[in-house]
C-alpha cells in the first residue's frame, strides 16, 4: 500500500496517544459572542485577502483583539414601550381632567343698562389767563364767503280779465258852472264805451278861457280792446257848451295764469346755499386747526340774503345770493373729552349710585356756541352715556351659591330678581333638570349690550 504525504494538517481535539504529530501544532484563541446577524465584510489584511493556511505556518500570526460585546437592541424595546405608555397616560389625563372639572352649568346674564343724558355749559378760554373750570382753546382768523344761485319759481297766480283805465277831461264854454255825474257813458270813435268814475264839476268859462275838469274813467269792455289812444273821444258831449277829450287808456288784459315767486322758493335756495357755505367755510377753517384741537361747530356766523324778486311778484325765476362771515374757534380735544366725561360721571353717580360703570365713551353735541368776548366762548352741550350694572367677584359667588342645586325654573326665577340683571338664560350639561350642588361648577357669562 502506497502512502501519500501531504503538508495539510488537520488538528484533532483528541489525538491518538500512539501517534506523534508530524509538525508543531499552533493553537489560535477564538472568542465567540452572540450577536444579531449583520452583514460582515470579508477579512482583509491591508488590501489583500487573508493568506491560505500554509502561509499561516510560515508567517507569525498577530493575536486579534477581543471584540467588545454590544448591548442587544432587544433589551431597549421594553424601555421604549414603557415611555410611550407613560406619555399616552399623560395625554389621556390632560383630555379627561378638564372634562371632569369643567362647569356643568352656564348662566348668561345681560346686565341692566341705563342711558344718562344731560345738558351743561362748558366755557372755552382763548386767552392766556388762568383756566379755572374752563378748557383751553384759541380763536381763528374770520372768513367771509358768498354764493349765489338762480332757481325757477314754483308759484302761480290767476288774473281776471282787466278793463282799461284812463282819464276824461271836460271843457265848459258856458258862463255858469256845470256838473257831469259819475257813471256818465261816453263812446269812442271806435265804438268803445267809457264810464266816468267821479263827478266832474266844471267851472264857468272866462272868455277866452273855458272851464275844465278831469276825472278818471274805465272802459266797459275788458281786455286789450279797451286800450285807447289819446283823443279817441273828442268833441261835444252830454249837454250844450260841454266838450270831452280822453287821455290814453291802458291796462286792458284778458284773463290769465302767470308764475310768481313764493317764500319757499327763496328759503329753499337760501338753505342750500347756506349748507354749501358752511362746508366751504369749515374746510377753510380746518386748515388752521392743529392735530390736538377740534373746530367748534356750529360756527358763529353773520348772514345776509339778497333776492331780485320778492314773494308774490310775477317771475319765472328768482336769483338768490347768500353771504356769510364766520368767526372760527377751537378747543383742545382731550380737555373737552375729560370735561364731558366728568360731567356725565357726576350725573350718573347721582342717579344710579356706584354700582354702574360707563360702557363706552361719552357722546356729546354742541347745540350753541356764543362768543362772549375775544377771550371766552360759551358752549351749550348735550351729553349722553350708557352705563351698565357691575357684578364684582363676591356678588358672582353669592349668585352661584344662590342657585346651586336648584331646579332650572326656580334658578331662572331667582336670577331674574337679582338687582342689576336685565335678562338671563341658563343651560345645564346633558339637559339636566337640576343645577350642580357644587357652585364652582356653575359658570357665569356676562353679555353687555352697552
Amino acid at each position: 500500500m502506497q502512502m501519500k504525504h501531504t503538508d495539510e494538517f488537520i488538528p484533532r481535539l483528541d489525538p491518538l496517544p500512539s501517534e506523534e504529530p508530524e509538525a508543531v501544532v499552533r493553537f489560535i484563541d477564538i472568542h465567540v459572542y452572540e450577536e444579531r446577524t449583520e452583514p460582515q465584510e470579508p477579512l482583509y489584511v491591508g488590501s489583500q485577502p487573508q493568506e491560505p493556511a500554509e502561509s499561516i505556518e510560515s508567517q507569525p500570526l498577530e493575536q486579534p483583539e477581543p471584540v467588545r460585546p454590544r448591548r442587544s437592541k432587544r433589551s431597549v424595546i421594553p424601555l421604549v414601550a414603557l415611555a410611550c405608555l407613560a406619555l399616552l397616560s399623560i395625554m389621556l389625563a390632560a383630555l379627561v381632567y378638564p372634562t371632569l372639572t369643567a362647569p356643568t352649568a352656564t348662566v348668561t346674564i345681560v346686565p341692566a343698562s341705563r342711558q344718562i343724558a344731560t345738558s351743561s355749559m362748558i366755557t372755552v378760554t382763548t386767552g392766556a389767563g388762568p383756566l379755572g373750570t374752563a378748557i383751553p382753546g384759541r380763536m381763528l382768523a374770520a372768513i367771509t364767503m358768498s354764493q349765489a344761485r338762480t332757481a325757477p319759481t314754483t308759484g302761480t297766480a290767476h288774473q281776471d280779465a282787466q278793463a282799461a283805465r284812463g282819464s276824461i277831461t271836460f271843457y265848459n264854454a258856458a258862463p255858469v258852472a256845470q256838473v257831469v255825474s259819475a257813471g256818465t257813458l261816453l263812446t269812442s270813435a271806435g265804438g268803445i264805451q267809457i264810464v266816468t268814475e267821479q263827478d266832474a264839476i266844471i267851472p264857468a268859462a272866462l272868455p277866452p278861457t273855458e272851464g275844465q275838469a278831469t276825472v278818471s274813467a274805465h272802459t266797459v269792455v275788458t281786455g286789450p280792446a279797451g286800450n285807447l289812444l289819446a283823443r279817441d273821444i273828442y268833441g261835444p258831449c252830454c249837454r250844450l257848451n260841454l266838450f270831452a277829450v280822453n287821455g290814453p287808456f291802458h291796462g286792458g288784459e284778458n284773463a290769465r295764469d302767470y308764475p310768481t315767486v313764493t317764500p319757499q322758493d327763496i328759503s329753499i335756495v337760501t338753505s342750500s346755499l347756506k349748507a354749501s357755505l358752511d362746508q366751504s367755510v369749515q374746510a377753510a377753517l380746518h386748515t388752521q386747526v392743529q392735530s390736538n384741537e377740534t373746530l367748534i361747530t356750529p360756527l358763529p356766523c353773520q348772514q345776509s340774503v339778497t333776492v331780485d324778486h320778492q314773494p308774490g311778484e310775477e317771475a319765472t325765476q328768482v336769483h338768490v345770493s347768500v353771504s356769510e362771515t364766520c368767526t372760527g374757534a377751537v378747543y383742545q380735544t382731550q380737555a373737552y373729552q375729560d370735561a364731558i366725561t366728568q360731567i356725565e360721571t357726576q350725573q350718573a353717580t347721582a342717579q344710579l349710585g356706584d354700582g354702574y360703570t360707563l360702557a363706552d365713551v361719552v357722546q356729546s353735541s354742541i347745540t350753541q356756541a356764543t362768543i362772549n368776548d375775544q377771550q371766552q366762548i360759551a358752549l351749550t352741550v348735550r351729553i349722553a352715556g350708557t352705563w351698565v350694572s357691575q357684578f364684582p367677584q363676591d356678588e358672582q359667588q353669592r349668585i352661584t351659591a344662590l342657585i346651586a342645586g336648584k331646579g332650572k325654573a326656580q334658578a331662572l326665577t331667582l336670577l331674574e330678581h337679582v338687582p342689576g340683571v336685565q335678562a338671563v338664560s341658563l343651560s345645564i350639561k346633558n339637559d339636566a333638570a337640576t343645577l350642580p350642588t357644587d357652585a364652582n361648577k356653575i359658570h357665569l357669562v356676562f353679555l353687555s349690550t352697552g
